[in-house]
């Protein structure tokens, strides 16, 4: 279920959204000085956002100490402290990524390369900063509204995702990037490619456990992509459930970028009648 604050802040981010997309129509700036902007404040947010989630901590020695009769391992603090950024907040999350789209974009030259770009800009844009607000991961940090309005994550959080749907959406109104309604197949291409890597880094990134060099689990999963563990919270405890998920997932994909690029996305014809 939503929290209270994080029913607000996906209201917010709403006005934010129709405010951006009001400002952006009526004066038509150049798409190149929206993306600029864009990536100022993009980067100002990613910095706040390392700010905000790094943490000093002790650093800790194993050491085996014998407590009520039996051998166990604990973690004594050494009494230095470091600065940790935990896995999980490494820019490799789509929307993160975004910021590397925005920084292409401003410098690669007109061509197939930017028009494919462009595409999968328009799609991430739109459809992945939505799903970052509807869903957003750190809505489970906050235990009450107070908390949730205290953070500068959530400002940074909201706000960022909020302006990525702007600028996905302009990306196509504008009329100057030359996306096309056929270059969906290409933002699908692009999204499920940016997928694969994941696979691997969830993987990387999760702490195992072995006993008698057998893997017996995870302390600590990372879920880029939630490539590896479903948004609604679905236990799967089997490897063709989590394969059939993918295939969902994939499904679901290819459907909603097909249904943003007929909704934003028209003709050069048509564009130009309404021009």
């Amino acid at each position: 279920m939503f929290s209270q604050g994080h029913l607000i802040w996906i209201c917010i981010s709403a006005a934010l959204i129709g405010v951006g997309l009001f400002v952006c129509l009526r004066y038509r700036p150049q798409l190149k000085r929206v993306i600029q902007f864009c990536f100022v404040i993009g980067l100002a947010s990613e910095v706040v956002k390392v700010f905000s989630v790094t943490e000093i901590v002790p650093m800790v020695d194993p050491a085996i100490v014998m407590e009520d009769g039996a051998y166990v391992l604990q973690w004594i603090p050494s009494g230095e402290y470091t600065p940790y950024l935990a896995m999980e907040h490494l820019p490799l999350e789509l929307c993160s990524l975004y910021l590397v789209f925005m920084l292409l974009a401003l410098v690669l030259k007109d061509g197939v390369v930017k028009k494919w770009l462009f595409s999968l800009m328009f799609a991430s844009g739109t459809f992945g900063g939505f799903l970052g607000i509807v869903g957003a991961s750190i809505a489970g940090d906050f235990e009450t509204t107070a908390a949730f309005f205290a953070a500068p994550r959530a400002w940074q959080f909201f706000f960022f995702h909020a302006m990525i749907v702007v600028l996905g959406m302009y990306i196509a109104l504008s009329g100057e990037s030359g996306i096309e309604p056929s270059d969906w197949k290409k933002a699908v291409v692009a999204l499920l490619l940016l997928d694969v890597p994941t696979f691997y880094l969830n993987s990387i990134f999760s702490s195992e456990m072995y006993m008698h060099g057998k893997l017996v689990g995870v302390t600590h999963r990372i879920n880029y992509f939630s490539s590896y563990v479903n948004p609604a919270g679905l236990v799967l405890t089997e490897k063709w459930q989590w394969i059939l998920y993918l295939a969902i997932r994939a499904v679901m994909i290819i459907l909603i970028v097909r249904i943003i690029y007929l909704i934003f996305v028209r003709k050069k014809k048509e564009q130009a009648q309404n021009g």
